[in-house]
């Protein structure tokens, strides 16, 4: 009778060994989980990468059913950050200019986990109607809720209010952390890059933006056209209405510019009242057509001076088109450079002869073929 006393206490003893052990692996598991997802985060350099890889890969790392975030964005920079991501991810974002709609999630500012209300779960997650237990993770830096991450599942005891969630708290700060250093960073290169009166790019960004199309265009083999575009008499405009208005018809030249083009095509103010746009895997014949098209999208605006007085603007446009067949020398650095220049001094070219021939309209120059990297940019053009 001893011995079968004996043998079950060893049994259960050993039972109770195995499945500590099995909740160790368990754990540690779930620790190396955290632990490279943590180096995932801190690796981010763009907010757009981090929006991902906190709503998609959480929810497949971790096994969730759904994975929702709230960021405070009063001055829309986030918004800025994100414009063209994927569907799915915008449609499991929240941007929120008032404070006060988060502060409600967190009465204490604590980490929040359990079995959801109705109501809560149709805010958090109004896609997921299975979502049981959640975790609602407070992102604060520096004493100030700056968003909310929400982790569901459909297991009811997934999340309890009754465990302790010392990781996910950890992951709380990082999280803060990385979001803050995301948004600072490329505000920082953006407004490098960003002409502020307009909100295309600047010409510094343009001089990097060419270099890197020319570069694609070779290994595509398609081609790429360049538009020149300066508002006629902008001077007379200044003169007649003064400089804010003149600054409005540059702002709504901007616009409409960005309205009428592709997200692959590049738009730069090159200086002045002068524009510039790329136009990748665009021929000369379409690059003209386009051209055509803006300027009577131009010649269609209707601008307003400061008291209101109604007036009209109208554009020259000069286009030039590069295509990688035509090029005959190697291509490296200083190449590619010239190939640069001389897109730009065709597009130039074709741009004063528009506003010779009386503006208004359209002209474009067409890429002769380069056989020299050293050849006159001169000579190229008007040869």
């Amino acid at each position: 009778m001893e011995r079968k006393t004996l043998q079950k206490q060893n049994e259960e003893l050993q039972r109770t060994i195995r499945m500590t052990v099995r909740r160790i692996e368990h754990n540690e598991t779930i620790l190396k989980r955290f632990f490279d997802v943590e180096l995932k985060l801190l690796a981010c350099n763009k907010l757009s990468d981090l929006i991902a890889l906190l709503l998609t890969d959480f929810k497949h790392t971790f096994k969730l059913s759904a994975v929702t975030l709230y960021l405070f964005d009063p001055d829309e920079l986030a918004k800025d950050l994100l414009i063209g991501i994927p569907a799915a991810h915008s449609k499991a974002l929240t941007l929120f200019k008032r404070q006060d709609e988060l502060n409600e999630l967190y009465p204490n500012s604590e980490l929040q986990a359990g079995e959801l209300s109705t109501g809560l779960r149709k805010l958090l997650f109004p896609d997921n109607p299975f979502v049981l237990s959640a975790a609602m993770l407070p992102l604060i830096r520096q004493d100030c809720l700056i968003g909310s991450l929400h982790l569901g599942a459909q297991d009811s005891d997934r999340y309890s209010i009754d465990y302790r969630y010392d990781y996910l708290s950890h992951l709380c700060s990082v999280i803060s952390v990385c979001i803050e250093n995301c948004i600072n960073q490329e505000s920082l290169q953006r407004l490098s890059t960003i002409d502020p009166l307009t909100g295309v790019h600047n010409r510094r960004a343009f001089s990097h933006d060419i270099a890197r199309e020319i570069n694609r265009a070779h290994r595509t083999q398609e081609q790429l056209s360049c538009l020149f575009v300066d508002i006629d008499h902008f001077k007379t405009i200044n003169d007649n209405y003064g400089h804010q208005t003149g600054d409005r018809a540059l702002r709504t030249l901007g616009n409409l510019l960005k309205e009428q083009f592709r997200k692959t095509d590049l738009i730069s103010r090159y200086g002045g009242e002068e524009f510039a746009v790329l136009l990748p895997s665009c021929s000369e014949k379409e690059a003209v057509c386009v051209a055509e098209n803006l300027r009577q999208a131009v010649e269609a605006l209707i601008i307003r001076d400061i008291e209101g007085t109604p007036f009209r603007l109208t554009a020259s446009i000069g286009t030039s088109t590069f295509a990688p067949a035509l090029v005959i020398e190697k291509r490296d650095d200083k190449a590619l450079r010239y190939q640069s220049e001389l897109l730009l001094k065709q597009a130039d070219f074709a741009l004063y002869e528009a506003k010779r021939s009386g503006r208004n309209r359209v002209y474009s120059h067409a890429l002769k073929a380069v056989r020299r990297e050293n050849e006159s940019i001169d000579q190229s053009v008007n040869g």
